[in-house]
């Protein structure tokens, strides 16, 4: 018969595999793609958005940019009409001539081949070009020039120079005239024209100096670079400290020395350009959080609500009252839920029905097995009055004494018996209670005060199977037995008695004070009471050890398994 534990088992519940993380993990993953959509949208919209602000500002670039260009084209065109006037040295009555038809117009000057001035329109001469490369690239790549944007040494002012080459009649070089262009005065030119509220127009070179900006006096020339180098209008954002971003559009100027800037504060969160991605993203999210919030609040009132009412209800039942009725806690459950506590109160019906059966069943059963203890215990007693009869009758001391051991024998198990059916529970048994009234009567019986003996018992608190506890009983019996018929020869003593667990182990161990003996073998002794403690252990599966020596006593120790190997 298998060994049963009592043990309480505390369900430990993982947060991660919960009904309603499930839930809102699988509700999660099935809006993703809405806003999955959301967010794509959001993005091209945003696209959109930057593009319809680009193209705004662009209308503004165009008009502002055929002023500028057009001043230059023309000043180009002027001063290829007035080069030989130049040449001879007229440099003042040509700049008058050419200040009326270009108002961003600063100086004229004429340049030897060695590039230096020979005249200027403000009267000096002899000074050198500004930058000799550019006179380089007049004498062997270019017939004109138009130039980046420099300080210049006659007008005390930034200008954007146009050169032309003069020839010899000869045809080689004879040197250049230069036109130069207020680059304030330009960037009036690209105001000129109709310009939105907010938007303001300038002049930027390709380092990136602007002329004619109240808001900013330089630009990233990487910028400037990129739209020279695709030669289209590029939409950048000017990030501020302190004042509001703006959104700047740059557009080259002719061949890519002048650019325009045009720019405009960027829109805010609240604006067209923003709130139509926002809502993109904004609202698929927001039905999103609603959706999951949604689905939070409705396992929590419409399932785990009622699941958690099952669960104390099914915990009452665990507790063995199952006259407790759930149906009535669940009329205004979901249907589904309510079906399923009819069901468990029916359920616990069933159970206390076959559970008062099955105790009626163990009752009787109990009362029977007690009653043939009881009878067994009583018939082992008559056994034992016709033994003492018979041994009265015998006039052999050896007779006698080997009945005197077989009546003794059959007193222990009556003993053990006696022990059994005044317990209360019959398939496992309580081994200190037992075996404690077990060596209390075998000590009557045996009469070991009388003798002088004395028993100290200690004994763990564990439960045997009763088909282990017999076995474990009978073994005792016989080994008390043994040490008080033959370890004190009438002088007294102490036999101690320990049952003790440790781990998956359970040790008897019985020592007496007694006279011991020199040599032990007792799987080989002859004597009936060895036989018996060896027939014992094989039963219990234990390992049986025994220890002694003259005058010093003998010590026994059963080794068993701490469970039951008993079918």
């Amino acid at each position: 018969m298998p060994q049963d534990t009592e043990a309480t088992h505390e369900v430990v519940f993982d947060p991660t595999k919960s009904l309603r993380r499930r839930l809102i993990y699988t509700l999660a993953i099935a809006l993703t793609p809405v806003l999955a959509l959301g967010a794509a949208t959001a993005y091209l919209d945003a696209k959109e958005a930057i593009k319809q602000r680009s193209n705004e500002l662009l209308l503004v670039a165009d008009a502002a940019v055929d002023g500028v260009e057009q001043s230059i084209d023309e000043s180009e065109l002027l001063l290829t009409l007035f080069q030989d006037d130049v040449g001879k040295k007229n440099c003042k009555a040509v700049y008058d001539r050419l200040k009326r038809h270009l108002v961003a117009l600063s100086s004229v000057i004429r340049f030897n081949k060695d590039g230096i001035a020979d005249c200027s329109s403000n009267g000096t001469s002899g000074f050198e070009m500004s930058h000799p490369e550019w006179h380089d690239i007049l004498r062997h790549e270019s017939q004109t020039f138009r130039s980046d944007a420099f300080f210049g040494q006659t007008t005390q002012d930034w200008v954007f120079g146009v050169y032309s080459r003069v020839d010899a009649p000869d045809g080689s070089f004879d040197g250049s005239v230069s036109i130069g262009l207020r680059s304030q005065a330009l960037a009036g030119l690209a105001r000129s024209s109709v310009v939105p509220k907010g938007v303001e127009v300038s002049i930027v070179d390709t380092d990136g100096r602007v002329f004619g900006s109240e808001r900013y006096s330089s630009l990233n020339p990487d910028w400037v670079a990129q739209t020279s180098l695709d030669n289209v209008a590029h939409m950048f954002v000017l990030k501020r400290n302190g004042a509001p971003s703006l959104d700047v559009v740059i557009k080259p100027v002719g061949p890519r020395n002048v650019f325009a800037a045009i720019s405009r504060e960027s829109p805010g969160i609240w604006s067209e350009f923003t709130l139509q991605p926002v809502t993109s993203v904004g609202l698929p999210l927001l039905a999103f959080s609603i959706a999951l919030l949604a689905a939070w609040l409705a396992i929590d009132g419409l399932v785990l609500r009622w699941l958690s009412r099952l669960t104390r209800t099914v915990r009452v039942y665990g507790a063995g009252r199952y006259k407790f009725k759930a149906g009535s806690a669940f009329d205004t459950a979901p249907s589904e839920i309510a079906q399923l506590a009819q069901a468990m109160d029916l359920m616990a019906a069933d159970i206390d029905e076959r559970d008062r059966e099955l105790k009626s069943a163990l009752a009787v059963r109990d009362a029977a097995v007690k009653e043939i203890h009881h009878r067994v215990k009583n018939n082992l007693q008559i056994v034992t009055s016709f033994l003492n009869l018979q041994g009265r009758q015998l006039k052999d001391d050896q007779a006698r004494a080997a009945i005197a051991a077989a009546r003794h024998r059959i007193d222990a198990l009556a003993i053990v018996h006696q022990t059994l059916y005044q317990r209360e529970r019959l398939e496992l048994v309580s081994m200190r209670p037992f075996l404690t009234s077990l060596m209390d009567h075998l000590s009557e019986a045996l009469g070991m005060k009388q003798d002088g003996i004395e028993m100290e018992q200690n004994y763990a608190d564990m439960e045997r199977p009763a088909d282990d506890a017999i076995p474990i009983a009978l073994f005792l019996v016989e080994a008390v037995t043994n040490a008080t018929k033959y370890a004190f020869a009438g002088g007294g003593g102490q036999i101690s008695i320990a049952l003790t667990q440790a781990g998956d182990r359970v040790q008897l161990v019985i020592e007496d004070s007694g006279c011991g003996f020199d040599t032990v073998n007792p799987t080989g002794s002859t004597g009936l009471g060895s036989k018996l403690m060896t027939a014992f252990a094989r039963q219990l599966s234990a390992d049986l050890s025994v220890t002694s020596a003259a005058g010093e006593g003998t010590r026994l120790v059963l080794d068993m398994p701490a469970s039951s190997t008993n079918a």
